[in-house]
């Protein structure tokens, strides 16, 4: 019994590690390792979180608010390039991803380069609000707000 304590007591402190591509800036780095980059960027971050599909997914069945997420970094992940850009808004691109037959999950980004039919691109994103639009029927719907998150270049 007690190796088993001991056992279960190192798993409680193994490193969490995004599941990102190769390429990615996040690939193969533990969410303190990748916190530490971010802050190195922006000291305003108030944490990182792996996959942009479960924040969005949280919200929606109501485990998360969504005004906890503005300063936290959501790295995109593989599964995360299946949102796709659907419309623009004012000075918003909106994404959506069919979760479901039941859930479509959404959120805006804010820049205007994407093109309809573009897939997000697996990397850090920064959350830096939540807005209020009107969904396709017509009804109110928050969603978050992000921008791409450079680590590494110049500062803006």
């Amino acid at each position: 019994m007690t190796t088993l304590l001991a056992f279960m007591a190192g798993a409680a402190h193994a490193d969490n590690y995004c599941d990102s591509p190769e390429w990615s800036v996040a690939y193969n780095k533990s969410y303190d390792e990748v916190l530490a980059l971010a802050k190195g960027r922006d000291k305003k971050v108030a944490d990182v979180e792996c996959s942009v599909a479960d924040q969005v997914l949280a919200v929606m069945e109501g485990e998360a608010g969504i005004e906890r997420y503005p300063g936290r970094v959501l790295i995109a992940d593989e599964r995360d390039q299946r949102f796709k850009v659907v419309q623009r808004v004012g000075k918003y691109t909106i994404f959506s991803y069919a979760y479901n037959p039941r859930q479509l999950l959404q959120f805006a980004m804010k820049d205007l380069t994407w093109h309809e039919g573009e897939f997000l691109q697996a990397g850090p994103y920064k959350v830096i609000g939540v807005e209020e639009f009107k969904s396709f029927t017509g009804f109110p719907v928050k969603l978050m707000v992000m921008q791409l998150f450079p680590f590494y270049g110049p500062k803006k």
